[in-house]
């Protein structure tokens, strides 16, 4: 069985070496932000890659995402816990339907709660880790002044509308 398993890594490392193909970016300009370098740095913590690609006013953003939706899962999943708790001690003591079903419907708002501060976290990373990486590819894309188009009335015709580019 080992040899079997070895014998298809083998095969499938040597078809991706046979269908590999030319780089079509080998004369492009090199990126001076690395993209994958900014994913990574936003996956450690949410805006550590917007730092990184210089887009500083998203840093709050995602970083305050990030840490109010994580301080929402802990506090959520702690009155969980605790109310998880009370319904054991409350089924153990023989308390009345009424009570325990009011503090599993206590439970069940605390859990799902926590489920969906845990989603939010997760999108607020992978949210950030794609900002990031297209952060670092447009990191160079040239945003200058003289980029520019102007709708302006020509003096010639003042009813007509002239468009001037400027490269």
């Amino acid at each position: 069985m080992p040899s079997l398993t070895l014998i298809i890594l083998l095969l499938f490392a040597s078809v991706g070496a046979l269908t590999a193909q030319q780089d079509s970016t080998a004369g492009a300009v090199p990126l001076t932000k690395n993209p994958t370098t900014a994913v990574l740095y936003s996956l450690a913590f949410p805006g550590v890659g917007q730092l990184y690609t210089e887009q500083y006013w998203k840093v709050p953003i995602f970083a305050g995402a990030a840490v109010t939706t994580a301080v929402l899962m802990v506090h959520n999943h702690s009155q969980y816990a605790d109310l998880d708790r009370q319904v054991d001690a409350a089924l153990l003591a023989g308390d009345n339907a009424i009570v325990v079903d009011r503090l599993r419907r206590s439970r069940d708002v605390f859990r799902q709660n926590r489920d969906v501060s845990g989603a939010l976290l997760l999108a607020t990373y992978l949210i950030a880790a794609v900002d990031a990486y297209v952060g670092a590819h447009l990191y160079d894309f040239n945003v200058d002044e003289s980029l520019s188009l102007r709708l302006a009335p020509t003096p010639t015709a003042p009813l007509s509308l002239a468009m001037q580019i400027r490269l």
